[in-house]
């Protein structure tokens, strides 16, 4: 049943010649899709998977919602063993790629990192362009070496090496965060109403896909004032009796977890600070270790 699912989505999404996006990543996959979709929304009639649908199940049930008012597709892929992401290629097809980072998340099904970044670049066997961030090193050596990629474009984003978007001082405030740039040897800046890592790094990779698509600065910049939190991660919420509730329940591995504690330490409201902690699974580690 699974493998007619997912033929019979293949198939719907050869229907449609319209862009699709796909991104990949341990970490910020959904948050990027939500913000490209806030970004974009107003240009284009957008289709995007829904919440966290990145699985087996999840990807032909998204790709399923295209339909011919559609002329952009925004889908997340996630694997959590080898082999699985040929079929979510064959499904989801995208013509751009974008990967967020990658992490220790489902490391114990994967022989090592590199086998689990190869197996993720799958995804962009017949992609137009490939947009990440050069200074996660296995990423940028994996694509450099990959020869079923080696005629595929790439455009990318760095703090230290020579990119398409340089980024430059990150000036950070109460509320917001001012990150400058040099893109086409302009000096370019854009702010953003978050301060967490987490959220600079993936309103980057949102800044550098736009630039890609032809979007005046001004124009992003404008937007990403106005990017929203997206709903269970890192969802801050009023609670009784005087306490803050951060809701980042959708997750559950150590690379979300650090991100969690860095956005719990930005907190300055309440003198005391208490986690509630699930269980971490397929994180690689022994138990003594984690």
């Amino acid at each position: 049943t699974l493998l007619a699912l997912q033929q019979l989505s293949a198939f719907h999404r050869q229907q449609y010649k319209i862009p699709i996006i796909g991104i990949i990543g341990s970490n910020g996959k959904t948050i990027v899709k939500e913000w490209l979709y806030q970004l974009m929304r107003e240009d284009k009639n957008i289709v995007r998977s829904p919440k966290s649908f990145n699985s087996q199940v999840g990807v032909p049930l998204s790709v399923w919602q295209i339909n011919k008012e559609h002329d952009l597709g925004i889908f997340e892929a996630g694997i959590s063993k080898p082999h699985e992401m040929r079929m979510l290629q064959n499904i989801i097809q995208p013509t751009i790629g974008l990967i967020t980072n990658i992490g220790r998340a489902h490391d114990e099904n994967f022989e090592n990192q590199k086998q689990k970044v190869d197996e993720k670049l799958k995804l962009f066997s017949s992609s137009e362009v490939l947009i990440y961030c050069k200074d996660y090193f296995l990423i940028q050596d994996e694509i450099t070496n990959n020869k079923s990629l080696r005629d595929l474009k790439v455009f990318t984003w760095s703090k230290k090496l020579r990119a398409d978007l340089l980024v430059g001082r990150i000036t950070k405030s109460v509320s917001d965060t001012e990150i400058q740039g040099i893109y086409k040897n302009d000096f370019i800046r854009i702010t953003i109403p978050f301060t967490d890592e987490a959220s600079i790094e993936n309103a980057i990779h949102c800044w550098t896909l736009l630039l890609y698509l032809g979007y005046e600065n001004d124009l992003i910049a404008e937007r990403m004032r106005l990017l929203s939190p997206v709903a269970m991660r890192l969802e801050l919420k009023e609670g009784v009796n005087n306490c803050s509730i951060i809701n980042d329940s959708y997750n559950s591995d150590l690379g979300s977890l650090a991100i969690a504690l860095d956005f719990l330490n930005q907190q300055k409201q309440h003198p005391k600070k208490t986690l509630v902690l699930s269980d971490i699974l397929q994180s690689g580690q022994n138990n003594e270790t984690l």
